[in-house]
């Protein structure tokens, strides 16, 4: 079966609860090449998946995920069905079936030892080999790099940033993920000549689709609707490199 060159955002949102293991599983059924979800700590400082700093609009419950032991979140329900996994219930999920994007949900001094809490469970696991780490937060990933020479890094972004390119050679971080409306053929083939795999991001609608195979085939597009894309990649395989 055709490996599908795209990374499932928080597994598969638009059929199933996002960045749980049901979501997962479906994105490797699906045969992505890629899965991405977000990590925060609990009270007790284990590493969690779940993108809102806030329990109340995906669960039950209320109030801010690093209020609660794993204990107590592990009570409540994404979308009233699934529970909250952990990173190593999820990478063990995920374990040789895709690559995994761990964006790390830090903000300044808001999780204290997030990264190396991260790359605890990935050593664990034996899973760092198929990881990357991500965050909007770049000191973050900059922390990152200074626990771990080989761990793969991305950067996040809402906008174009032509100045980042010499701090992502200097933590040497390969993939730059950026708002899908902020691309343009100059800041593509920017990101081409200094090596780099862009990524823009949400690419859901026909038309966006279109718009990448026609101008920036090389990207690795994030994407919530998985069988759209899918097709849409079947369809045109000869568009994208090998």
């Amino acid at each position: 079966m055709m490996k599908i060159r795209g990374i499932a955002h928080r597994g598969y949102p638009a059929l199933l609860p996002e960045n749980t293991l049901v979501s997962f599983r479906k994105a490797c059924e699906l045969n992505f090449s890629h899965v991405e979800l977000d990590v925060q700590l609990s009270k007790d400082g284990v590493p969690v998946v779940f993108h809102d700093f806030t329990l109340d609009r995906l669960t039950d419950g209320s109030g801010s995920i690093r209020d609660y032991t794993l204990q107590q979140l592990k009570r409540y329900r994404v979308r009233g069905s699934e529970e909250i996994p952990t990173l190593e219930e999820a990478m063990n999920a995920l374990k040789g079936r895709a690559d995994v994007f761990i964006e790390l949900k830090q903000a300044g001094d808001l999780y204290p030892g997030l990264e190396a809490a991260v790359l605890e469970v990935l050593y664990r696991t034996g899973t760092r080999d198929q990881s990357c780490v991500t965050s909007f937060d770049h000191y973050a990933v900059e922390r990152t790099r200074t626990l771990d020479d080989r761990i793969r890094l991305g950067l996040i972004s809402s906008g174009s940033m032509p100045y980042v390119f010499p701090f992502m050679k200097e933590i040497r971080a390969d993939y730059l993920f950026t708002q899908f409306r902020y691309f343009s053929p100059l800041f593509y083939e920017r990101m081409l000549e200094e090596g780099i795999v862009p990524g823009p991001w949400p690419v859901e609608t026909q038309e966006q689709m279109e718009i990448v195979a026609s101008l920036y085939p090389a990207s690795l597009i994030t994407t919530d609707h998985l069988e759209r894309w899918a097709e849409f990649y079947r369809n045109r395989r000869q568009l994208w490199p090998t």
